[in-house]
């Protein structure tokens, strides 16, 4: 499990909408036709930056000058029944050094959907072929320098069966491909289901079963995990949520399968001037281009400030550990032949110049060390300097 911290990893695709079942009247629709707003997104962004990731096409150790144009073209759909959002990046990377030029691709869509008073349904489908994997919106993908394609897909439908009892299907899908020969593409099938009772304004107590199927290189292998949950909202902004339960490992080869535990917790605050973020656990994971499943530890924490209408800061951090499932090496904190492991601090400042133009100030650090079932991946280690000029056109 690797580390990504990417600039348009740092949000998902989110969207808010509405949607009544619409039976008889004719005399309606034109209503919620007219109703109907069409909003195109279009933002550019220009980068200068400074990289000393050899692996990049840098001329030593040294790094060099890079400058990276990112056009972001959107549309939104707004209206009584429904709002969606979409989105499609290029991101152009230019090496004044080495005189190489990458192009990456990244595409997006989200929506929810209240289909009644008690039932909803919620969708979002990203899709990725970058260059750089340690630009991906997720962790557990940065140990080759190869390109690397990554989907993923996710699926909620929420049921109220009572003033206090909600219950909940999920399905999430993940493909990973890195392209690179001898590779084939890895899978992560993960359909729940959930529970959740509101005891109290504040309190909430949940339980989920999760299945997990894991297909890599024609082998496949599975998991059944049972979970007990708690959501408490410390105040208005601000949810804690813990969640954990055991997990049963079963892999084709049934003398390496096992139990391990699965601990999650999530703290999240967002207030009119200030955001933050923090979770840590131990998991299960997969579709990681390498291997059929991992265990993986991992920690984050991400923060943003605005003091001013103009001036703004954000950081982040993340840790991750991983290994063989279900716990092979596991107690082995200095083995990075078997497990891998490493971490990413980033942070900077915005500066809005006007409505439509501001400018960012940033700095990352990527550390790796070891990377589990690549042969010879050693220190992937890299430091980014950038200066960006971010335009919203409309």
């Amino acid at each position: 499990m690797g580390v990504g911290v990417g600039q348009d990893g740092r949000a998902a695709v989110r969207g808010n909408w509405k949607r009544a079942v619409i039976a008889g009247c004719l005399i309606a629709a034109p209503a919620a036709q007219a109703a109907t707003i069409l909003e195109p997104r279009l933002r550019l962004t220009a980068e200068e930056r400074f990289d000393n990731d050899i692996r990049l096409g840098g001329t030593g150790t040294n790094g060099q000058f890079m400058t990276k144009l990112s056009p972001r073209l959107g549309l939104d759909v707004k209206n009584e029944q429904l709002t969606l959002e979409s989105f499609y990046a290029t991101d152009l990377l230019a090496r004044h050094g080495s005189g190489t030029t990458t192009v990456d691709h990244r595409a997006g869509v989200g929506f929810r959907d209240v289909l009644s008073r008690r039932l909803r349904l919620d969708a979002s489908a990203r899709v990725f072929r970058v260059t750089d994997p340690t630009s991906l919106p997720r962790d557990g993908l940065a140990r080759s320098t190869a390109p690397t394609f990554y989907a993923q897909t996710k699926v909620g439908l929420t049921g109220r069966v009572s003033e206090r009892l909600d219950v909940r299907g999920n399905y999430m899908f993940e493909a990973t491909r890195i392209i690179e020969p001898g590779r084939v593409a890895g899978y992560a099938h993960t359909p729940s289901v959930e529970l959740w009772y509101r005891t109290t304004r504040r309190l909430s107590l949940g339980a989920e079963y999760r299945y997990q199927g894991f297909l890599y290189d024609q082998d496949y292998s599975q998991a059944h995990g049972a979970s007990a949950a708690l959501r408490y909202r410390l105040t208005r902004p601000t949810t804690l949520t813990l969640r954990g339960g055991p997990v049963r490992y079963l892999p084709s080869d049934a003398t390496r399968g096992g139990w391990m535990p699965r601990v999650a917790v999530e703290l999240v605050r967002e207030g009119e001037r200030s955001d933050f973020g923090f979770a840590v656990g131990h998991d299960l994971v997969g579709a990681s281009g390498f291997s059929g499943a991992v265990w993986a530890d991992y920690a984050s924490v991400m923060g943003a400030h605005r003091f001013t209408q103009k001036l703004s800061a954000f950081g982040a951090a993340s840790f991750f550990r991983n290994g063989t499932a279900p716990g092979e090496n596991y107690t082995q904190w200095r083995n990075t032949t078997n497990v891998s492991q490493g971490y990413a601090v980033g942070g900077g400042v915005e500066y809005r110049l006007s409505r439509k133009l501001a400018l960012q100030g940033a700095f990352d650090r990527i550390a790796q060390v070891g990377a589990a079932d690549v042969a010879g991946a050693g220190d992937l280690t890299r430091n980014v300097f950038a200066l960006r000029l971010v335009m919203t056109a409309w």
